[in-house]
């Protein structure tokens, strides 16, 4: 079975570089875009099995990104100091994980969905 492939898009390279080091020591692949505009050219050539998102990306948090994810039925977790309550309608329903939460927190509920996918 292919590890699923996991979309990280932040725009703080710590942060993402000890998401996607958390995801891949859990049998992750894993893609990381800084900007809106970054997100939408991978999107057009991939597809993820699950992305963990910031609301505040480099060019803004508009919220587009989120929107071609879902609209491609690929579930998100939320991972923002932002309160997604208070964004873009396109967060509301998403898994949310104030930013900065711990490595195993995320890992744990990106297996929980990926798991949940499968089963269905």
């Amino acid at each position: 079975m292919k590890a699923p492939l996991a979309l990280i898009m932040e725009d703080e390279y710590l942060v993402a570089s000890d998401v996607a080091d958390g995801l891949k020591q859990n049998g992750f692949r894993v893609a990381c875009v800084a900007s809106e505009h970054a997100a939408k050219t991978w999107l057009a050539d991939n597809r993820p099995d699950l992305a963990i998102i910031d609301i505040q990306l480099l060019d803004g948090q508009r919220g587009v990104a989120a929107a071609r994810l879902k609209a491609l039925n690929v579930p998100f977790i939320v991972h923002s100091g932002y309160d997604p309550a208070f964004q873009a309608p396109v967060f509301h329903d998403a898994p949310y994980l104030s930013k900065p939460a711990a490595i195993p927190d995320l890992v744990k509920l990106a297996n929980q969905i990926i798991e949940k996918r499968a089963a269905l």
